[in-house]
């Protein structure tokens, strides 16, 4: 009995961790190209996404506007520069998430 009241408990925690983390991805905002958003799901590869970066930051690379290009490429690498902090393999368990918010 104890033990489907922690169940019950610890999936009433996680429900609420995601509303929270929905709340707060909705109510972060951004002024043109001055925030990155990248949510990791769990299990999931840092090379895929670092791939991933790399093929946005060579995209990014054609934006005509200096101030844009700059902007968005200088928010690329900082995404870059945070993800190198996570082990080299997969994602374990946990939703990473990071925002990176450029002034």
């Amino acid at each position: 009995m104890a033990e489907q009241l922690q169940e019950s408990s610890d999936k009433n925690v996680e429900i609420w961790k995601i509303k929270k983390l929905i709340k707060s991805l909705e109510a972060a905002r951004g002024n043109g190209t001055s925030m990155i958003s990248l949510i990791i799901p769990p299990r999931d590869q840092v090379p895929r996404i670092a791939k991933m970066l790399a093929d946005e930051y060579g995209t990014a690379s054609n934006i005509k506007s200096r101030v844009n290009r700059l902007s968005v490429l200088s928010a690329i690498t900082s995404v870059q520069a945070r993800l190198k902090l996570y082990n080299k393999g997969f994602i374990e368990n946990k939703k990473i998430q990071l925002k990176i918010l450029l002034c």
